[in-house]
């Protein structure tokens, strides 16, 4: 990749951050506007102005602008987005410590708030701010990276489409690399698990010639990956990469967070940390001592007596059941999943809300609240393993049905007491988190 300091002649001098929402309050900002697929950000350049940009990226004629704005700089550009990720990439040519970039379909935002964590014993640590993992989010990172002044930095990258990942991590150029999973997120688009895996495994374009690739061996995929199969894939071919594999029992750890999924996670940590120099015993007290990310697991109690896990960011099949086993991990009076549809799943949508519900028969979970048509087959797998089965009907769990968001919200604060335990976990857009945030004004 040609950096923007040599392919249109961008300059960063006086800019204080990059923006693409042009109704921000912004200081001394590049404005970047974003050709969607509903908006075309070239239409608000003017209300960015108005908020603070003192640059703007334009690929339609800026001589207009130039006039109308003698004052801010205009580049012309072919294509806003590419532009972005050459300035990004010359942004992360100023950085000096180590990049440790992390992928994978479930776990990305834990493991890396997991390894900052674990780093930050010894380390000043820079990460991603909130989920900017994308092709406009990353090359931002790496601008506030360039500027943080730290020692190392932990880098989360994303894919929603085929090819993605390549983009992306030309801009990151990660010197360290872990993959924490391979589900069926996107398998819309990618088709096969075996894909989704390449697609992951290309966080090591753009990377130096050695580069160390940590891998979750908890996971059938990734457990079979060899260097000669990356190699296969068309993957580093010139590159030396060393795998270090990562299990859940390689530390004792004892875990606010419950499941195997955040030991695995907190596995990565320690054997990133431990690597690059920072006390194993320090590293430690930081991952003992985390609560979870927002929407990712977080577990809290309210004045009530209720304890949240706040998992209700997104799902897929593997998040889903890791939400349900740390569910019942967690000691209360009764166990309480609410439950919404998972999407992006493909044909077999159904069948794998149905695998969830027969996952969860096998749980001591007491009761159970479905939102949406898709999520109400959890229920039909619930149902069909007590049907078929010699199983303690007694143990089955309640089951009930929503369709409408407001009386699922009303029944939970209804239902909700003193001492039980309440995982909230579906698609972000199905907004089990707007429920959430009405218990998390009770946090104690």
């Amino acid at each position: 990749m040609i950096a923007a300091d040599k392919s249109f002649g961008f300059t960063d001098e006086g800019i204080g951050e990059i923006v693409l929402d042009s109704r921000k309050e912004m200081h001394n900002a590049l404005f970047v506007p974003i050709i969607g697929e509903r908006s075309d950000g070239h239409d608000y350049i003017d209300m960015a102005i108005k908020n603070g940009a003192v640059a703007v990226l334009s690929s339609r004629d800026i001589e207009p602008l130039k006039e109308k704005y003698p004052d801010v700089k205009f580049y012309q550009v072919p294509d806003t987005k590419t532009a972005l990720q050459e300035i990004g990439y010359m942004e992360r040519l100023k950085f000096r410590g180590k990049v440790i970039g992390v992928t994978g379909s479930v776990g990305k935002t834990t493991t890396r708030n997991m390894i900052a964590e674990a780093l930050s014993a010894g380390m000043k640590v820079f990460q991603t701010a909130g989920n900017a993992n994308s092709q406009v989010g990353v090359p931002i990172t790496m601008f506030q990276m360039a500027r943080s002044g730290a020692d190392i930095a932990v880098i989360e990258l994303g894919i929603s489409e085929p090819g993605e990942m390549t983009k992306i991590a030309n801009v990151a150029c990660v010197d360290i690399a872990a993959v924490t999973n391979i589900g069926i997120a996107h398998i819309e688009y990618l088709k096969t698990q075996e894909n989704i895996m390449k697609e992951k495994l290309h966080i090591l374009d753009g990377s130096q010639e050695d580069i160390i690739l940590y891998t979750n061996d908890d996971d059938p995929l990734l457990r079979t990956l060899s260097v000669e199969k990356l190699h296969d894939f068309g993957i580093a071919v010139n590159k030396h990469v060393e795998i270090r594999h990562y299990s859940l029992n390689d530390y004792s750890l004892s875990l606010l967070m419950k499941g195997n999924h955040m030991l695995q996670n907190a596995s990565a940590a320690m054997h990133i940390s431990v690597d690059v120099g920072v006390d194993s015993e320090g590293a430690k007290a930081k991952l003992e001592s985390f609560t979870g990310v927002q929407g990712r697991g977080e577990t809290f109690r309210t004045s009530s007596g209720v304890t949240i896990i706040d998992d209700a960011y997104n799902a897929s099949p593997v998040s889903m059941k890791a939400g349900l086993e740390a569910l019942s991990q967690i000691e209360g009076t009764r166990k309480i999943a609410v439950l919404a549809d998972m999407l992006e799943l493909g044909d077999k949508t159904l069948d794998y809300h149905r695998e969830v519900g027969e996952y969860l028969a096998g749980l001591p979970i007491d009761v159970v609240f479905l939102l949406g048509e898709k999520a109400s087959y959890i229920g039909t797998g619930i149902n069909s393993v007590f049907d078929s089965s010699d199983k303690d009907n007694s143990k089955k769990p309640t089951i009930e049905y929503f369709n409408d968001f407001s009386e699922l919200d009303n029944t939970i604060h209804a239902v909700a007491k003193d001492g039980d335990v309440v995982l909230f976990k579906g698609s972000n857009s199905m907004k089990l988190s707007e429920i959430v945030k009405e218990f998390r004004q009770e946090k104690v």
